[in-house]
C-alpha cells in the first residue's frame, strides 16, 4: 500500500450519475486559493478529447494533462472549479499504482489534491476518503467492497448532497467540522 496521505481527497460512488463530480466541483471551488489538483481516473480506455495533452502513453495506462476549459469532460470541469492542475488517468488496476506514481511526481507534496477513482482506495488511505451514493438507490454488490472502505457516505439527491462539499477545507491537510459528517 501507498503510504497514507494528508494532502488527498479521494472520492468514489455507487455508479455513474451520483454526484461525484458535481461534488468534486464543489471541493475545489471552495479551495481554489490553494492551488488545488484534481484527478480523474478511470479503467476506461476512450479516445482522448481536445485539451487532453498526452504525457505518458503506453499499451498499460495513458496519463493526460488536461489543458481545456470548454470540453464538458470531468477533467475540463475540474478546471472550470478552480482547480490549478488537473490530471486524467486510464489505467487497469494491475497498473494502477505505476501510473498514479507517475502522476504524483508532478505535484507539490505540501498542495491540496482530489481524486475521483474506486480503485485507488485499494492502494492509497487518503484524509478522507468519501463514497457518494444515490439517496433513493441501493449500492451495487460490486460497489459494497468500496462503500465499507469510506471515511465518509454521502447522500445525493438531485444535485443535492448530505453533507455540504464546502465543509471539507484544505489548511496543510484536509479537515472538516466533526459535526459536519457526523
Amino acid at each position: 500500500m501507498t503510504e497514507i496521505s494528508n494532502h488527498i481527497l479521494l472520492v468514489s460512488g455507487s455508479g455513474q450519475n451520483v454526484g461525484k463530480t458535481s461534488f468534486i466541483r464543489r471541493v475545489i471551488a471552495q479551495n481554489a486559493g490553494q492551488k488545488i489538483a484534481a484527478i480523474k481516473i478511470t479503467p476506461h480506455f476512450h479516445e482522448p478529447t481536445r485539451g487532453l495533452a498526452p504525457m505518458v502513453v503506453t499499451d498499460n495506462y495513458r496519463i493526460f494533462q488536461e489543458t481545456d476549459l470548454t470540453s464538458g469532460k470531468d477533467s475540463s470541469l475540474f478546471l472550470q472549479a478552480g482547480a490549478d492542475r488537473v490530471f486524467y488517468i486510464q489505467t487497469s488496476d494491475d497498473y494502477l499504482e505505476e501510473a498514479f506514481s507517475l502522476v504524483l511526481e508532478q505535484l507539490d507534496p505540501v498542495k491540496p489534491v482530489v481524486i475521483e477513482s474506486a480503485a485507488l482506495r485499494k492502494i492509497l488511505k487518503p484524509t478522507f476518503y468519501l463514497f457518494i451514493q444515490n439517496k433513493f438507490e441501493d449500492v451495487k454488490p460490486v460497489a459494497l467492497e468500496m462503500q465499507k472502505l469510506a471515511d465518509v457516505n454521502v447522500y445525493s439527491d438531485s444535485g443535492q448532497f448530505s453533507i455540504d462539499p464546502s465543509a471539507f477545507n484544505f489548511d496543510q491537510t484536509w479537515k472538516t467540522e466533526q459535526d459536519d459528517i457526523s
